[in-house]
This record gives structure tokens, C-alpha cells and sequence, in this order.
């Protein structure tokens, strides 16, 4: 549901709302019009992923632009649109026949996708929601996978890993972390989503049951550059030992991946230096 603070009239205040809140929606807007009875260039509507719509571009061009910025959102990026679309012939050609034209704008912030609600998935997931990521849980056991025990999360998917991870949407915007309960789940888990295009994909679990997993993908065929992609032993190096102290390390690795930083202490790359005055 939208904030309370949104202004149910005012489709730019709800995006921004939405941007705020890191909420995946679209604004669309148009930035040309040139024919009588097309919309306004200004006049805009936005969409959710839950399929709400606020604002009108007009009864006859409403559906065709809802669509196309429901598109932009599952492909997570902003483009323009040219309307009547072109049945034929050279773009040049629509964009000089065209009555208006629909930017999308697409706020998509990025997933985290935990496979295992375990001790280490539970504070993954809540550390994952702190940093403003839209949160998805995935495990077969319905005791664990619940909104009791994850109510911050966006998403919760008790069903078996396999068909739970195909029917699951990953895109370079999805950060991936296998904390199963066995390494069979670990590895038929991995399997999945190995060859996706994942942004991320971590494994936890000791040495030698991430080796045996890594040697069973191995021995099926998987490339070694695919093996390349999974991280493990999961997270930074920062000495955790307890569940809330591996998703620290956990989460530290994922915006260190996202963000492009190095991991090392802000101390040793640019020590503040002090002057005896």
C-alpha cells in the first residue's frame, strides 16, 4: 500500500513517495504532443508492480500506456515511448507520424533474493530491508517461511526451492544468498540460478560442504566460470561468528558488489591526518 503521506491525486508526489520509500514503480510522462485531442505534454500517470495505477493520460491512450510502462518496470528500465505505435517502416517515419510521445521513468530498487529463512536468512533479510532493498524469502517449510517470522519482507515464497527459483523473476538487479539447511538444498539451489544474470550469488556454509557442492556442479557439467560466479565462503572478512554477525558480513559484501567498493578499512585508503595547532 502507498504511505499515508501520499497525495492520492498527484501521480509525481507518489513517485516520489515511491522513490523514498524504495518502492519499484514507473512515472510516465509525456514529453511531446503534436496533434489535437492527445494528451498534454506534462500530464503523467505512475504504476506499481501490485498493479496500482494513479493518474490519466486520457480514456483512449490510458491502457496502451499502462502497458508499456508496466513493461519498462519488470525490465527495470526507463525508456520512451512513441504513440500511435508504428505498424511499420523506419522509426524516423512513426516519430514524424506520431501524435505523442511517453517517457518512463523506472525506480527499481535492487532485490535481495534469500533462499533458506534460517537463523543466518531471518537477520539477512532484515539487514537487507535496513539498506533499502526489496526482500524476497524463499524456503519449503512453512514453520520457517511465514510472515511472523519475516514481516519486513516484500516477499515470502514457501514452496520447493526448484520451482520457487524458475517462477522467481532475477535480473542484474537481483542479489542472490543460499543459506539452505542441507547442501543437497545448497546445491540444487545454486543449480538454479548459477547461469541467471544475477548481480550476486553467495553461499554460506563451511569449507568443505561448499567444496562438496561446488565438486557435485562440477562433476554435472557446470563451466568453471560458472562455478567462478558463487562466493564462498560468503560475506567480508571481519571475524563473524554469530548469525547476526555473518549477515553483517553478508549484507557488507552485497553493497560492497553494488556500489563498487573495495572492502578495505576508509582509514587505510585515506587516513585523516591532524595539525597541532
Amino acid at each position: 500500500m502507498p504511505p499515508e503521506t501520499l497525495e492520492a491525486t498527484d501521480p509525481m508526489r507518489a513517485f516520489v513517495e515511491a522513490v523514498n520509500h524504495n518502492e519499484p514503480a514507473a512515472l510516465a510522462t509525456v514529453v511531446r504532443s503534436q496533434a489535437e485531442g492527445a494528451p498534454p505534454v506534462t500530464a503523467k500517470l505512475v504504476v506499481w508492480t501490485d498493479g496500482r495505477v494513479l493518474g490519466s493520460l486520457g480514456p483512449n491512450v490510458d491502457a496502451a500506456v499502462i502497458a508499456d510502462a508496466r513493461q519498462a518496470l519488470r525490465e527495470g528500465t526507463s525508456r520512451s515511448f512513441i504513440y500511435p505505435k508504428p505498424t511499420g517502416g523506419r522509426t524516423r517515419r512513426a516519430e514524424r507520424t506520431a501524435q505523442f510521445e511517453v517517457y518512463v521513468e523506472v525506480v527499481k530498487p535492487p532485490t535481495l533474493l534469500v533462499v533458506g529463512a534460517g537463523h543466518v536468512g531471518g537477520f539477512v533479510a532484515k539487514l537487507g530491508k535496513l539498506v533499502g532493498m526489496q526482500v524476497a524469502i524463499i524456503d519449503d517449510r512453512p514453520e520457517f517461511a511465514n510472515r511472523e517470522r519475516f514481516p519486513e519482507a516484500d516477499q515470502i515464497i514457501c514452496e520447493d526451492f526448484v520451482p520457487a527459483i524458475r517462477s522467481f523473476p532475477i535480473d542484474e538487479t537481483t542479489f542472490i544468498v543460499v543459506v539452505t539447511r542441507g547442501h543437497k538444498q545448497d546445491e540444487t539451489s545454486v543449480r538454479e540460478v548459477i547461469n541467471s544474470k544475477a548481480a550476486y550469488i553467495g553461499m554460506i556454509g563451511s569449507r568443505r560442504r561448499a567444496g562438496a557442492v561446488l565438486k557435485l556442479l562440477r562433476d554435472s557439467g557446470v563451466s568453471r566460470e560458472a562455478l567462478d560466479r558463487v562466493r564462498t565462503p560468503i560475506g567480508l572478512d571481519i571475524g563473524a561468528e554469530t548469525p547476526e554477525e555473518i549477515a553483517v558480513s553478508v549484507i557488507g559484501e552485497i553493497i560492497m558488489t553494488r556500489l563498487g567498493g573495495t572492502g578495505r578499512p576508509l582509514s587505510a585508503i585515506e587516513k585523516v591526518a591532524f595539525r597541532d595547532e
